[in-house]
């Protein structure tokens, strides 16, 4: 897998959405649950997409 600008921008998304995710499920925020949902989301299928794409 290649590390550029578009992983990063993924790996944020994956991290970002999990902790947006826990805050929200502590603080019950259920808007930050949902974004923190769909930001991980996003971020764990665009990285598997680019790892599967590399893989080939």
């Amino acid at each position: 897998m290649e590390w550029n600008l578009r992983t990063f921008v993924r790996l944020f998304l994956l991290v970002g959405g999990v902790a947006l995710f826990v805050t929200g499920a502590v603080g019950s925020d259920t808007l930050d649950v949902v974004l923190g949902v769909v930001a991980a989301t996003l971020g764990a299928v665009g990285l598997l997409s680019e790892w599967n794409d590399t893989a080939n």
